[in-house]
């Protein structure tokens, strides 16, 4: 029988859905939103030329766009420095003609040529940080929540994301090829931009009608202008805001097929401590990406032998909790389409708030220690199908240290209600050829918004594992939450059964039942300094399911952004944590069961990613740490030199003294970045461990020799204790397009 927790879950999440439907029907009528600016767009049989110059006669037949406005700093204020858009079209391709008017040209900020920031799991907010932007965001089925945002700076330096769900969903990651070309002038800087429609899904109609939306920043101002979405109760890329392009007509996706293989070649040497070495030689191929465009809005892709030899390598961390530590996805397969798969509410505004994860890429082709399992085959469907966002994905991996390979299935379905809100469900299956080695799940979830910033929403997922009966399932029957620039607030309860069992995805606890409360008050109070004050107060209860305490955290904080850029933070918080049993924390010293209580004290302080040097630094302090005492330190500079050359440091330590012994982490990362233009890119990583005893290096060479085509040459040297293992890769990759 089910337990009564878990069907009042079920029940309470088909109720929501029924209230939420109900509701947006009703409120079908009201509008969600601004009505949004209309651009028209002019068809031309001609495409200019991509220089950065916009003498083209075919420009004179669009219609210019201007009439930004201040999101930073005086919402609603007209732009400092003016802004001008040019639309123009043919069959194949979409062009913006862009000007930015600068009073001080000489004064103008470009430092990244790195396309995506250099970080290909940078969020869309992250990348070019330091530099003078524009940006174009395209809502290419006028869903009013998904969207295509394309980013360049006076460099003519690249960077695309793939937004879903009012962005609360983005893949950098994502990227296509698309033609950008600036120029420098004395009275600003000009872009001229193509977008191909075979790089975009759209629907199959011959009268198209997309969002649009532009935004600029101009960095030494610390300014951010927009067209249509203004308002800083809304981020830029909650396309909802966004404004309207009207004028396209019979154009398709021309791309049905791109064949992308690979090769690669290396040779690797490990040495013992006495010297010896065994040396081991590579050479292979194989099929990366094959994509197939079933129709302009659904992809197959299809891989055979994979190989990810350029993926970054991961960063050193120091764990200083008893639960798992999440590594992001970094392999290029896994990363296109990727949150199609993300399941439930994300959370946010506190701490504590993650949704246990049903899919992780990272289960698939890696063992629990990151070393890397051969797959053998993949495919995936994405896109829309009879008005459903879809995806499936199926990898079979080989064998692997005497352990059979699985089968990797998942299976993710969301559908869109009205302006804002979606449903969804997912499934996931890993399956080995041994008859009792698999493990399942399978969940629902919502998320409804109303009245513009009121966000309802909900999940539910049962697992299923041989030996692992009862009590399998997880849930967060309700979560609640109001976001504006001036207030955020949210209440949030969440249960996971204790054999809830999520092996393909990523669950660091479980037998849990989670009750949040977040609020913060974000006051802009005119002072000439300060931009804005962000009082922050939140609370985080974890009991087990015999509601005995697990976990209970109050944390009060004050952050102060300055109109410099510059912001400093500091914050309070009282810990409680009860354990049942011993653990060894970071492997060496002994923490004991029992209550544990502690106070925690941080100071913050992060500088303006606009000058040559930039950085945050940390300090805490937190009496009482599993019965002792704790310093850590986080130090993070950054360095940019010129647009070639930039450093990067990273430095973590940790003093910990506790009644069973002591010990000092250090963990540290320097970055170098040189590039000899924006297809030519270097990027060396050092890193050092100090309690794994872990020293390694990286070096990247990466030729873009067309976008998505790429030549890597990597150098890697990893010392573990008495072990070293040095190895150097040869990677080349060229699609073709049918």
């Amino acid at each position: 029988m089910m337990p009564s927790k878990r069907a009042n879950s079920i029940r309470l999440l088909v109720i929501l859905l029924g209230m939420g439907y109900s509701w947006q029907t009703f409120l079908s009528g009201a509008p969600q939103g601004t009505p949004g600016k209309v651009a028209e767009v002019v068809r031309i049989e001609e495409a200019p030329t991509i220089d950065g110059d916009l003498s083209d006669s075919v420009w004179g037949l669009a219609s210019v766009i201007s009439g930004f406005l201040q999101r930073e700093p005086q919402e609603g204020n007209p732009a400092s420095e003016r802004t001008e858009v040019r639309i123009l079209y043919t069959s194949s391709s979409i062009f913006f003609g862009v000007v930015c008017y600068d009073s001080e040209p000489e004064r103008i900020l470009a430092s990244e040529r790195a396309r995506d920031g250099g970080d290909a799991g940078s969020r869309w907010d992250s990348a070019f940080l330091g530099d003078d932007t524009f940006e174009i965001i395209l809502d290419t089925f006028h869903s009013r929540q998904d969207g295509f945002l394309f980013r360049t700076n006076p460099l003519g330096t690249k960077f695309d994301s793939w937004i879903s769900d009012e962005g609360r969903r983005e893949n950098s990651s994502w990227d296509e090829r698309w033609n950008t070309a600036v120029v420098r002038t004395e009275f600003g800087w000009v872009a001229e931009i193509e977008i191909p429609f075979k790089a975009l899904r759209m629907p199959d109609k011959e009268d198209q009608l997309w969002g649009i939306d532009f935004k600029r920043n101009i960095r030494r101002k610390n300014e951010e202008v927009a067209w249509s979405n203004y308002s800083r109760d809304f981020q830029f890329i909650q396309v909802s805001q966004a404004g309207n392009l009207v004028g396209l007509r019979d154009i398709s996706s021309e791309l049905r097929m791109r064949v992308k293989p690979y090769a690669t070649a290396g040779v690797s040497r490990v040495f013992n401590r006495q010297g010896e070495a065994q040396t081991n030689h590579l050479f292979d191929g194989g099929l990366e990406d094959l994509k197939y465009r079933i129709t302009s809005s659904l992809t197959l892709d299809f891989t055979a032998n994979p190989d990810f030899a350029q993926a970054d390598v991961d960063d050193q961390v120091s764990n200083l909790t008893r639960f798992s530590v999440f590594f992001p996805e970094k392999r290029e397969f896994f990363l296109e389409n990727a949150t199609l798969f993300d399941f439930g509410p994300e959370g946010g505004g506190g701490f504590g708030q993650s949704s246990p994860k049903l899919f992780h890429s990272r289960t698939i082709g890696l063992s629990e220690d990151r070393e890397p399992i051969d797959i053998i085959a993949g495919l995936r469907l994405t896109g829309q199908l009879q008005g459903l966002d879809f995806g499936f994905t199926n990898v079979q991996t080989d064998d692997f240290k005497g352990t059979p390979g699985s089968n990797f299935t998942a299976l993710r379905v969301r559908k869109k209600l009205l302006s804002r809100s979606v449903v969804g469900a997912m499934l996931t299956n890993r399956q080995s050829s041994l008859e009792d080695d698999y493990n399942r799940t399978m969940g629902l979830d919502a998320n409804f918004v109303f009245f513009e910033n009121l966000h309802l929403e909900s999940f539910f997922a049962s697992s299923e594992t041989p030996g692992l009966e009862e009590d399998d399932w997880a849930a967060r029957p309700l979560r609640v939450s109001w976001d504006t620039d001036f207030l955020y607030a949210s209440a949030d309860h969440m249960i996971i059964g204790r054999n809830f069992n999520a092996e393909m995805g990523f669950v660091p606890r479980t037998d849990i039942k989670q009750t949040s409360l977040n609020v913060e008050i974000r006051p802009r109070p005119g002072i000439e300094m300060v931009r804005q004050f962000s009082l922050i107060g939140n609370v985080n209860y974890i009991t087990d399911q015999q509601d005995v305490l697990e976990t209970r955290q109050q944390e009060i904080s004050l952050r102060t952004a300055l109109e410099s850029g510059d912001t400093f933070w500091i914050g309070y918080t009282r810990n409680f944590e009860f354990l049942d049993e011993h653990f060894r924390l970071r492997g060496r010293v002994l923490v004991l069961p029992g209550a544990h209580y502690s106070d925690t004290i941080r100071a913050n302080v992060g500088t303006y990613r606009g000058r040559r040097v930039s950085g945050w630094f940390q300090f805490q302090r937190e009496f009482g740490f599993w019965g002792g005492d704790r310093v850590s330190m986080n130090l993070n500079p950054r360095l940019k030199l010129s647009e070639k050359l930039s450093f990067g440091f990273q430095f973590r330590l940790d003093d910990v003294d506790l009644p069973e012994g002591e010990f000092t982490s250090k963990v540290s990362k320097i970055e170098i970045n040189y590039n000899f233009n924006n297809n030519w890119l270097t990027r060396t990583t050092l890193q050092y461990d100090s309690i794994q005893d872990v020293l390694s290096a990286n070096f990247r060479l990466n030729w873009i020799h067309r976008a998505g085509d790429d030549l890597f040459l990597v150098v890697n040297t990893i010392r573990r204790g008495d072990l070293t293992d040095r190895g150097i890769i040869l990677k080349y990759t060229h699609s073709f397009d049918f």
